[in-house]
C-alpha cells in the first residue's frame, strides 16, 4: 500500500511538475474530447429526428376506381412480406372521404360539395417504412405490371426528394463527426506522446539514479502512466464543463428565437444521454492519456 502511495504521488507531482506543458496538453486533449462530445450529441439528435420523420415520412398510393379489392390486398400482402415495412393501411373512399372533412384548411363549402353519393376521393394504401431505403422497394413493387394500370397516382416522387435529402443530412454528420474526432483524438495521441517524452528527457538522470539505488521498473514507469490518466481526467472535465456550460447558454440565447425549437429537441436528448456520453469520453479519454503515456514509454524508457 505504501509503495502504491509513493507510486501515485510520483504520477500526480509528474504531472504538476511540468506545469504549462500539463496544461498545453489537457487543452489539447480537452478540444479533441469536446469534439467527439458534440459530435455525439449531434449524432443521437439526428438519429431521435430522422426516427421522428420516419414516423412522418410515407407513400400513399391512389387507386383507379377500375382496381378491384382484391388487387388492392394483394398488393399490401406483397408489401407486407417485407420485414422493414411498418405498416401498410388501406383508405377506403368512405374514410377518406372521412379524413377530407376532418382537415381543417378544407373551408365548409368544399365540405358540402363531396359527399358520400358523390365521392371522388380514391382508395388507397398508406405505407410506412422502418428504413427510408425502402422506399425504393416499394416504388419497384407499384410499378410491376401486374399493379401498374390500375395505379392512379402515389406520393413517392413527392417524397424522395425529401427521403434522399434526410438521408445525405444524415451521412454528412456522421462523415464530419468522425473525421474531426479521429484527427484531433490522432493530434491529442501525438501530444501525450511527446510530453511524456519531453518528461523521460528533462528526468533521464533522476530515472538513472532510481535505478541505480534498485528502483523497480514499475516504479520508474507507472507515475508516466498516472500522467496519462491525469491529462485524460482533466480533459474530460473541462470538456464536459464546455458541453454542459454550452448546452445551458443555448437555452439562454435561443430562448425567443427562432431557434427555440431547436434548441428543445437537443437539450432533451442531451440530459438523457449524459450518461453515455460521458462514458464514452471517459474511454476516449482514457486511452489518449493512459495509451500514448504507454507507447511512449516503450520506445524511449531504455
Amino acid at each position: 500500500m505504501i509503495r502504491f502511495k509513493r507510486i501515485l504521488k510520483a504520477g500526480f507531482v509528474n504531472f504538476f511538475r511540468n506545469g504549462w506543458l500539463s496544461v498545453t496538453t489537457t487543452l489539447i486533449m480537452s478540444l479533441a474530447l469536446l469534439t467527439v462530445g458534440i459530435f455525439l450529441v449531434l449524432a443521437l439528435s439526428t438519429n431521435k429526428i430522422v426516427h421522428e420523420l420516419k414516423d412522418k415520412v410515407d407513400i400513399v398510393v391512389n387507386f383507379k376506381d377500375s382496381a378491384s379489392e382484391a388487387l388492392i390486398y394483394q398488393l399490401k400482402s406483397d408489401l407486407m412480406i417485407r420485414p422493414e415495412i411498418k405498416s401498410v393501411q388501406y383508405i377506403s373512399k368512405e374514410d377518406a372521404l372521412k379524413e377530407f372533412k376532418a382537415r381543417a384548411s378544407v373551408k365548409q363549402e368544399v365540405r358540402d360539395i363531396v359527399t358520400a353519393e358523390d365521392n371522388p376521393l380514391p382508395r388507397s394504401l398508406r405505407i410506412q417504412s422502418v428504413d427510408l431505403k425502402e422506399y425504393d422497394y416499394v416504388s419497384n413493387i407499384i410499378k410491376k405490371p401486374t399493379y401498374s394500370p390500375y395505379i392512379d397516382s402515389s406520393s413517392y416522387d413527392d417524397n424522395k426528394t425529401l427521403i434522399e435529402n434526410i438521408n445525405q443530412s444524415v451521412r454528412f454528420v456522421e462523415r464530419v463527426g468522425i473525421g474531426l474526432s479521429v484527427l484531433f483524438i490522432l493530434i491529442a495521441i501525438m501530444v501525450v506522446f511527446n510530453t511524456v517524452r519531453l518528461a523521460l528527457v528533462f528526468r533521464s538522470r533522476e530515472i538513472e539514479i532510481m535505478r541505480l539505488v534498485g528502483a523497480s521498473e514499475s516504479f520508474v514507469k507507472i507515475p508516466f502512466l498516472i500522467e496519462g490518466f491525469l491529462y485524460g481526467l482533466f480533459a474530460l472535465i473541462v470538456s464536459q464543463g464546455v458541453i454542459f456550460g454550452g448546452v445551458l447558454l443555448s437555452e439562454e440565447i435561443a430562448s425567443g428565437t427562432v431557434f427555440e425549437k431547436f434548441m428543445q429537441r437537443i437539450t432533451p436528448i442531451f440530459y438523457e444521454n449524459f450518461l453515455l456520453i460521458t462514458l464514452i469520453m471517459v474511454i476516449i479519454g482514457t486511452f489518449i492519456g493512459i495509451g500514448a503515456s504507454y507507447l511512449s514509454l516503450r520506445r524511449h524508457a531504455k
